[in-house]
């Protein structure tokens, strides 16, 4: 049977280096399986007197091993004559109680005879603490699941009370004799309607908490125009950088200016259902996010609307973007209108 080329080690050398080691260490022959030295470390943590492991084996150590089972686990070292191994397995005390280890098992030589020498640690404590962050992640994982779950149910829940409101408020517009209710009434609803698209554009992209305002700037326009009937006379212009993305708490604002201000647009730009186009430019910074809307029309003012109008959406405006601490940058002109929402980052 080869062995690897090294010095032989006295039992005398043996012993006085291993008996005050850190580790728990084994010596035991190589053909009767006996144990030949095993230090203090390892007799403390036992439980047993030299002479009683003396009588012993390593597998009698090894509840988890039988004899077949270690010389099998062991036979490549036997068959080479060179070589080591590290395994996990448990230790059975005196006492009858159980400590996980890890082994370092080598193949050396001692005055010509092939011996066993074993490194053992104690990783009780370690398998301790990886079982109970094992546990810990299960439970926070079903913690999470618990969450998405119960999310899905509450926004399900807002979705369906949103569409009510929407029904509502458009079933009342109906019924409404007088026009001036009649068109409060289908404002209000294409404002909920907003805020109800961006609810359900996060309920379908799973981020309850950020969206793409670019993506939702572009549907939003599309929707305002048709809302106003203007598909047919009224073009759109989008610049929108990608990538742009901001919380629930600013694209629910953010979006109902927007809105606000496509609408008086549409309103106020094109009298005589004049065409034209209108558009939404998107832009940012490391600092700032820009919103810019547009209209090639007559041009107005937005201070001057509640002149001519309930004054409501100019209140919106106003309230929203201070919301968000916004500015509000506005040029007016024959040529058209442009507004700028300018909000920082963060």
């Amino acid at each position: 049977m080869p062995l690897r080329n090294s010095k032989p080690i006295s039992a005398a050398q043996l012993g006085f280096i291993v008996e005050d080691a850190a580790s728990e260490i084994y010596i035991f022959s190589a053909s009767d399986f006996r144990f030949l030295l095993v230090n203090r470390g390892a007799r403390d943590n036992l439980g047993f007197g030299f002479d009683e492991l003396r009588k012993l084996t390593p597998w009698d150590l090894k509840p988890h091993l039988s004899e077949a089972q270690f010389r099998e686990k062991v036979r490549p070292l036997l068959e080479t004559g060179s070589g080591d191994m590290v395994f996990e397995t448990v230790h059975r005390r005196k006492d009858g109680s159980l400590y996980d280890v890890s082994v370092h098992l080598q193949l050396l030589e001692n005055d010509g005879e092939p011996i066993f020498f074993a490194a053992i640690r104690d990783v009780t404590r370690e398998n301790q603490l990886k079982r109970s962050l094992e546990d810990r992640e299960r439970d926070l994982e079903a913690a999470l699941a618990g969450r998405e779950v119960l999310l899905q149910e509450v926004n399900h829940r807002v979705k369906n009370s949103l569409q009510l409101v929407m029904a509502l408020l458009q079933l009342h517009a109906r019924e409404a004799t007088d026009d001036g209710l009649k068109f409060a009434l289908s404002e209000a609803r294409h404002r909920v309607s907003v805020v109800a698209s961006i609810h359900q554009r996060l309920y379908m992209n799973g981020d309850y908490s950020m969206v793409d305002i670019g993506d939702f700037l572009a549907e939003l326009v599309t929707a305002t125009v048709r809302s106003m009937s203007r598909v047919d006379d009224i073009g759109i212009e989008l610049e929108l950088q990608s990538g742009v993305a901001i919380g629930m708490d600013r694209a629910v604002p953010l979006a109902l200016v927007v809105s606000e201000l496509l609408t008086n647009s549409l309103k106020y730009a094109f009298p005589d259902q004049r065409k034209g186009t209108v558009g939404v430019h998107l832009s940012s910074t490391e600092t700032e996010i820009t919103v810019t809307v547009l209209d090639d029309g007559v041009g107005y003012c937005v201070a001057d609307i509640a002149e001519t109008g309930t004054g409501l959406g100019s209140k919106i405006v106003h309230a929203l973007t201070g919301q968000i601490r916004a500015k509000v940058e506005t040029q007016t002109k024959a040529g058209g209108t442009h507004i700028s929402i300018v909000l920082p980052r963060g």
